[in-house]
């Protein structure tokens, strides 16, 4: 029972890392990125494209960092060079949020096909160094410092990003950028710059959070992102869209019923159960689970 608790927390501590960033630009921009998976694994990929290159091994910490400003990176580019011009486009009565929505598909695409041209294989591994953790045995309970790691970082951010969003003077103008773009404009508020900022948040926990997946499972696959995709939107269904909280709670609600469905009744019960928790979730309480106040979606 322990050891199921532990999986299931690491688990859920995984899913949060990765929705956070999604939900954030969700919740301000009202950008639903699709791209987000493949910055998740091209976070770790560009690391593991460091390490071939230059032979240099750095401590994890650092490479997480380095993974994190790649995935910053990229989610600027693709807000300059992207989302923001389609969005001023469907201001003047261009193609609007399916525009915006394939456009995110497509850039998707780009760093996965990059990493299968630039892989010697179809799944890559990193130096046995940056995946090497120490194992903890607690009775029935086994957990690497890596996991721990995870645990600490994906807790420690959400309490970080909640209190950001909810109390500081940016996290206000976040909040009127989500709720009234325009109005925002008008008093004044620098929102091509912030939603730059949110972006880079955004990709930069992506990146982050691929290498340490990466790192726990010592392996990169070009499609690593693609079906947690489908988790995170599962994660922020749960919680409620916009919700950094609601995220937290979602992913930590998605990850005991998968793993407890899979420890008592079986493997293929686990996505049966979870999705079937979504849609009575959907049906039940389609604002998610975790209540905000009215007009605020960040």
């Amino acid at each position: 029972m322990l050891a199921q608790l532990t999986n299931a927390v690491v688990l859920g501590s995984l899913y949060l890392l990765f929705a956070l960033g999604l939900t954030l630009c969700w919740g301000v921009l009202d950008v639903l990125n699709l791209a987000h998976g493949s910055i998740f694994m091209f976070g770790a990929f560009g690391v593991y494209l460091v390490i071939r290159e230059s032979g240099v091994v750095l401590p994890l910490v650092l490479l997480t960092v380095l993974a994190s400003a790649i995935g910053a990176a990229l989610s600027v580019l693709l807000q300059v060079l992207v989302f923001r011009p389609l969005r001023r486009r469907a201001e003047a009565g261009g193609t609007g949020e399916l525009g915006v929505l394939i456009a995110s598909i497509g850039a998707g695409l780009i760093p996965v096909a990059v990493a299968m041209n630039l892989a010697d294989a179809e799944v890559v591994n990193l130096p046995g160094e940056v995946a090497q953790s120490t194992v903890h045995e607690l009775g029935p309970i086994r957990i690497t410092s890596l996991q721990v790691a995870i645990v600490v970082l994906a807790v420690g951010l959400t309490a970080a990003l909640a209190v950001w969003i909810a109390r500081t003077r940016t996290g206000r103008a976040l909040r009127t950028i989500a709720h009234q773009p325009h109005t925002a404009e008008l008093l004044g508020i620098p929102v091509a710059r912030l939603s730059a900022v949110t972006m880079a948040i955004s990709g930069a926990l992506a990146g982050g959070s691929g290498l340490l997946l990466a790192a726990n499972a010592n392996a990169i696959d070009p499609h690593m992102g693609d079906g947690l995709l489908l988790k995170a939107f599962a994660v922020i269904v749960l919680g409620g869209v916009g919700s950094i909280l609601g995220a937290a709670v979602g992913a930590f609600v998605l990850a005991f019923t998968e793993t407890f469905a899979v420890a008592y009744i079986s493997g293929e019960a686990r996505d049966i159960l979870a999705f079937g928790l979504i849609l009575a979730v959907l049906v039940l309480r389609p604002q998610g689970l975790v209540r905000r106040a009215s007009g605020q979606r960040a």
